[in-house]
């Protein structure tokens, strides 16, 4: 793990409080304000490795109007407290932009997101999901317990004067 990198634990599976108290929606137009600050700050701990902002409004209005991708929204108790984008391929489905605000982090939700976003592609007719991490970032392990492969990896710099990383990226069959 790089020197940059915080240690990312096991998936914490969530209590049964957390999964009765959040909803999943799908994201519009109207989300766009109260979504892009949670992502960036999300991100945040990420900076060293890709430069902040993560997202911004524009990007995420094109994925909403374009139709290719969809963005999922958690919310307890009317908060914001999560989103992930899944975009829907010809063959399979891929998920990123996995966001958590901070005050929800640590306590499961990142695989409530997961297990939403999975249950999004398998609705749509996908049987496979597939994502990209940063081997650097110690996400490797988190995704490989929730059942996800590396099928591929390459040596890539998402931007400039920022450091060279191993991008792995990983699949899983959807049951």
């Amino acid at each position: 793990m790089s020197e940059h990198a915080t240690a990312i634990p096991r998936p914490k599976a969530p209590d049964p409080a957390l999964r009765a108290t959040v909803r999943f929606r799908l994201a519009t137009l109207d989300d766009i304000d109260a979504l892009v600050p949670m992502i960036n700050e999300a991100y945040l701990r990420e900076a060293w490795l890709l430069p902040p902002p993560r997202i911004g409004a524009e990007e995420l209005r094109d994925d909403l109007r374009g139709g290719h991708a969809a963005v999922l929204i958690a919310e307890a108790g009317g908060t914001l407290a999560g989103s992930v984008r899944v975009t829907l391929r010809e063959r399979d489905a891929h998920f990123g932009l996995l966001a958590t605000a901070p005050s929800w982090q640590g306590r499961g939700l990142a695989s409530l997101l997961i297990e939403a976003a999975e249950a999004h592609a398998r609705d749509a007719g996908r049987r496979e999901m597939r994502l990209e991490c940063a081997r650097e970032l110690g996400m490797v392990p988190y995704y490989e317990a929730l059942g996800y492969r590396v099928v591929a990896e390459e040596r890539t710099r998402f931007a400039p004067h920022k450091p060279e990383i191993l991008r792995a990226e990983m699949a899983k069959e959807l049951r």
